[in-house]
């Protein structure tokens, strides 16, 4: 979340809105996973978790669309993470989707690290 404050600080919005949003994701995720294990609560139908992610996936698409005038590294990064939200989301209900989801994740994280 940090970095996409100093996105928006340098004049990059769309960088700010990038890290911003999926920093949020993440940390929202996490807390969501951890909460589940540590607590008591009865854990929520897989559904919501379905819709969750894909309503990232679409906000990634428009996200992707908006690299279009980009490099090609940056394009691929979004494309591949529109890809994981949406096979994150499939792979709810199916294991061999959800080690797929694993490795575009590794895939996307690597080519975020090369740009």
């Amino acid at each position: 979340i940090l970095a996409g404050m100093w996105e928006v600080y340098r004049g990059n919005i769309f960088g700010g809105c990038a890290f911003t949003s999926y920093g949020g994701f993440w940390m929202g995720f996490a807390l969501f996973e951890i909460l589940m294990v540590i607590t008591e609560l009865e854990p929520p139908s897989k559904d919501g978790k379905v819709v969750w992610l894909c309503v990232w996936g679409v906000f990634t698409l428009l996200n992707l669309i908006g690299t279009l005038n980009a490099n090609r590294v940056v394009q691929f990064v979004f494309a591949s993470l529109t890809a994981l939200f949406f096979l994150l989301a499939a792979g709810v209900d199916n294991r061999d989707i959800h080690i797929l989801a694993g490795y575009v994740g590794i895939v996307c994280g690597a080519s975020a690290l090369y740009l």
